[in-house]
């Protein structure tokens, strides 16, 4: 019986020396020469998460690709110093490549040679972007790439197009979308996104760990805690030290609150969608009673200021956790009495099924992650695939489906809340008696991982530090960042325009996770 391949294995095929860096993360180095053979290789044998550049005044640009393989917890990550601005692209051989290039065009002026589509993934106007970073290209010697938008063209007799956006009405981000529309069916969408960049990981740059954490928490409102406890996880994966067992469960436990909210804010919105106005208001009071709690117990509804580097600002007293207890199994008995009710609706369940689908082999060739990417076949779950935190100790089930439409994606945030509240249960049952804080680390300096699987999916962040231990490097690729690559296509599966705000409730994508 032949043994699964892992992370280790295809490397070293593929003719790369793989050293480990920290537990379960692998670095190996790749010559630009051989980076077109080998890292071809490589996107073919594993699922590529990540695809950046650094370009640092004074040094080479280097690129640095992010991979894992399905049954290994060992990430990959490649490094590659580029002597010119442009690399082979990959897109031809891995879609989800694709909108990585465009990124690294657009963000460092490193040309990816044979991107059959290069055009800005942001908004047309260079303004933010290029004050943000065009210094940085001038003093490292690069040229700021061509800025020219292409659009979508699509002619005939009856075609028009429709503008939604930037600016709309409610709570919606600020994003551009143009409908191609013949009729009533939506033949191409074209998306703008990039209104609000903040360049927030240039930012970091040259300060401490402790003070980058505000700006991961302000990556989106919907994942303030996974992409602080990523990033709070990758300096300590570089310091080598670890939160004790309370805080890990504090971390876990707050996690999972904010996974709760999350999920049910979108199936709320998909009730909106609907025009189910009373069930979308039942889910938005069950929601604020959750952020209320997240509130009493941290400080703050989106549970900001909790995590610190080597641990948490606090840990939950005996008698909140016994109240916490209480409110789970209130919120639990709702929901499911919420679910019911929704599925035994026609026009709810009429409005989802066939809606914006997304086929099992798509979703595998972009490596979509989340409830987007399960409800479409993809057997992903960083909690389960790369444990951390207090996942190892509670018993988790990733659900997974197949139809990839908008019916599909609203079942998989209700099959999650269930397991959230189970887990939340879990920990609560289970919690641990107050051990030794463990002593703060020594200042290091390298890079490393660090991960966690926010409401949307996996968000994967990669942290280097200098001598002193300030940030050199940070990125961040939460799951918006991957999932708003399939979105446009998912709109021109079959649906019309009054589809649009079922596919949108239904992807539950956040515009701040990609305008960082």
């Amino acid at each position: 019986m032949m043994s699964s391949p892992t992370a280790l294995s295809i490397a070293t095929a593929a003719g790369l020396e793989a050293k480990l860096n920290a537990p379960d993360e692998l670095v190996a180095h790749c010559p630009e020469a051989d980076l077109a053979r080998k890292l071809g290789h490589l996107v073919q044998e594993m699922d590529l998460a990540d695809l950046f550049a650094t370009t640092v005044p004074g040094r080479n640009p280097r690129l640095t690709a992010v991979l894992e393989v399905p049954g290994d917890r060992s990430w990959l990550v490649v490094h590659s110093d580029l002597s010119q601005a442009e690399f082979p692209s990959l897109a031809a051989i891995s879609h989800a490549a694709s909108w990585y290039e465009r990124d690294i065009l657009e963000m460092h002026g490193l040309v990816p040679q044979g991107h059959p589509a290069p055009h800005p993934l942001r908004q047309g106007e260079p303004s933010v972007i290029d004050r943000a970073h065009g210094e940085r290209h001038h003093q490292s010697g690069l040229g700021l790439a061509p800025r020219t938008a292409r659009r979508p063209a699509v002619t005939g007799q009856g075609v028009f197009e429709l503008p939604l956006g930037p600016v709309r009405s409610g709570p919606q981000e600020s994003g551009g979308f143009t409908f191609f529309s013949g009729g009533e069916d939506i033949v191409i969408t074209d998306m703008t996104l990039g209104f609000k960049f903040r360049a927030i990981e240039r930012i970091a740059e040259g300060r401490s760990p402790e003070n980058v954490i505000p700006l991961a928490e302000r990556l989106a409102g919907t994942s303030s805690f996974a992409n602080a406890l990523a990033f709070a996880r990758a300096v300590e994966r570089v310091l080598g030290t670890s939160a004790s067992l309370p805080e890990q469960f504090t971390r876990t436990l707050f996690a999972e609150l904010e996974r709760t909210h999350s999920h049910l804010g979108v199936i709320g919105h998909l009730a909106e969608a609907t025009g189910l106005q009373v069930a979308a208001a039942q889910y938005s009071m069950l929601r604020e009673d959750v952020l209320r709690a997240a509130g009493r117990l941290a400080g703050h509804r989106y549970l900001r200021g909790i995590v610190r580097i080597g641990g948490t600002a606090i840990v939950p007293s005996p008698s909140a956790r016994s109240w916490l207890r209480s409110q789970v199994g209130a919120w639990r008995s709702q929901t499911q009495r919420l679910h019911h009710l929704l599925q035994e609706t026609s026009t709810f369940v009429d409005r989802l099924e066939t809606t914006a689908f997304l086929k099992p082999a798509y979703a595998a060739e972009h490596n979509l992650v989340g409830p987007v990417g399960r409800a479409s076949g993809i057997d992903h779950d960083v909690r389960r695939d790369h444990p951390y935190g207090a996942y190892p100790r509670v018993q988790l089930l990733v659900p997974v489906l197949s139809e990839g439409d908008a019916k599909a994606r609203f079942v998989l945030h209700a099959m999650e809340l269930e397991q959230s509240f189970a887990i939340l249960a879990q920990l609560l049952e289970t919690w641990p008696d107050d051990s030794a804080p463990v002593p703060a680390p020594a200042v290091r300096s390298g890079s490393a991982l660090g991960w966690a699987e926010a409401p949307g999916g996996e968000t994967v962040h990669f942290v280097a530090l200098d001598e002193r231990g300030l940030v050199t490097r940070w990125r961040a690729r939460p799951p918006a960042v991957v999932n708003w690559h399939p979105f446009a296509h998912a709109c021109a599966s079959g649906n019309n325009l009054t589809d649009f705000p079922v596919i949108e409730a239904s992807f539950g994508l956040s515009h701040a996770e990609f305008d960082r």
